[in-house]
């Protein structure tokens, strides 16, 4: 039997509306055969996730409450997950209605090797005026996904519906609830191996992500970045003051030229090898 992680708080009047709309996904998952560990309705702790998480590695996780850029709440101040344990969402599908975590928190994740991560990079908004279209709208990633579909295809549905919801709230008069599920959906992403995050402000990542696509720039971490670029720094520097050295000294090759030239050849071979290893990934 396939399991299911799914942690849906309760401890504020949001929160009442999205746990009780994670009450559908624990009908729908059963009704696929998941066993679902339901851990909400209540404040959760950071410790009770992380125990449901270590137990059950690489399996789907669904959080429904309140999130940051970098972490997903369990109460009103505890972190449940953040960039000190998101580790525990690699391998796994993840499914979060929550703001902004896709921003910051589930780029980490996707780096880490998460299988994919729906979620937004802003706050998701809803009104209580059109409770049954947000509540189709946010469970429909999961629907999707269940009835067999790609992330990816579920993603472009998703998006999909939130126009037709939104026109029909239009025809309805509720001109706000439209503009709001339209920016919703306008900040839901799912990053997956073929739709990877493309957003950043690291100018070190933008580079990364130029030279090597967004399937690879993404795997290079800071310290290799940074390392490639005090390098080329060296290498730059180094053949700077050779060239004007030559021009006083002459341009007899000494044992450091020869050193420096088995350096960088090393150093490219070993580049080559590490980028062949990311393409594998």
């Amino acid at each position: 039997m396939q399991i299911a992680i799914l942690i849906a708080p309760n401890f504020d009047e949001p929160t009442s509306y999205t746990f009780n709309w994670s009450r559908e996904l624990v009908s729908l998952l059963q009704e696929k055969g998941y066993n679902v560990i339901d851990i909400g309705n209540k404040e959760v702790s950071r410790s009770e996730v992380e125990y449901y998480l270590n137990l059950f590695p690489n399996v789907l996780c669904i959080h429904y409450n309140h999130g940051n850029e970098d972490c997903w709440y369990g109460s009103f101040t505890e972190k449940i997950v953040d960039l000190d344990n998101v580790q525990l969402l690699s391998h796994r599908e993840v499914y979060c209605l929550n703001c902004l975590s896709a921003k910051k928190l589930g780029v980490e994740a996707y780096k880490l090797g998460a299988i994919a991560y729906w979620g937004y990079v802003e706050t998701f908004t809803f009104t209580t005026d059109a409770i049954e279209e947000f509540k189709e709208f946010a469970n429909s990633g999961i629907k999707f996904r269940l009835e067999g579909h790609s992330w990816e295809e579920s993603l472009q549905m998703s998006k999909n519906l939130a126009k037709q919801l939104s026109e029909k709230l239009i025809k309805e008069g509720k001109f706000i609830a439209s503009i709001v599920l339209e920016q919703d959906a306008n900040a839901l992403r799912c990053y997956t191996e073929k739709n990877p995050p493309q957003e950043t402000k690291c100018l070190l990542r933008k580079i990364a992500l130029k030279l090597f696509g967004f399937k690879f720039g993404w795997k290079i971490s800071r310290k290799i970045a940074i390392s490639l670029l005090l390098f080329g720094i060296g290498l730059g520097l180094f053949i700077h003051d050779r060239i004007l050295e030559w021009g006083v000294l002459g341009s007899r090759i000494h044992g450091l030229d020869i050193g420096f030239i088995f350096t960088c050849v090393a150093y490219i071979i070993l580049t080559f090898d590490f980028v062949k290893w990311l393409k594998k990934l």
